[in-house]
């Protein structure tokens, strides 16, 4: 890598994602947000532009966090980013899959599993 490339931006997951902490991730949030508007990406930044939203240390996810997270990825998208998920965990994918959100995410490669 150059010298002077961008890192690649990572947004960190952390806690209760099911509906009784969504309200208490909101905070770190918009903090990753505001942070990535400040860095809007150029056309050839293709590094920055794929921030890496990691999944490793949700420990609670149900319907209302796949809704906030899906919220968050097309914010990221209307920005110009092409967020990328990983560490996700297989209980997880089922229940992305069983809530109907798996549409949303089908495009986003598990960097750290290699696959979708």
């Amino acid at each position: 890598m150059p010298e002077n490339a961008p890192e690649k931006q990572t947004i960190k997951l952390t806690g209760d994602w099911s509906m009784t902490g969504v309200t208490q991730q909101l905070l770190p949030l918009t903090e990753h947000l505001a942070a990535l508007s400040r860095a809007l990406p150029q056309e050839s930044d293709t590094v920055e532009a794929q921030p890496v939203i990691d999944l490793a240390d949700v420990a609670l996810f149900d319907a209302c966090g796949c809704q906030l997270l899906t919220i968050v990825i097309r914010h990221l998208r209307l920005l110009g980013f092409t967020p990328v998920l990983t560490n996700i965990p297989d209980e997880f994918r089922g229940s992305i899959e069983l809530l109907g959100f798996g549409h949303e995410f089908e495009t986003m490669r598990d960097v750290s599993k290699g696959h979708a």
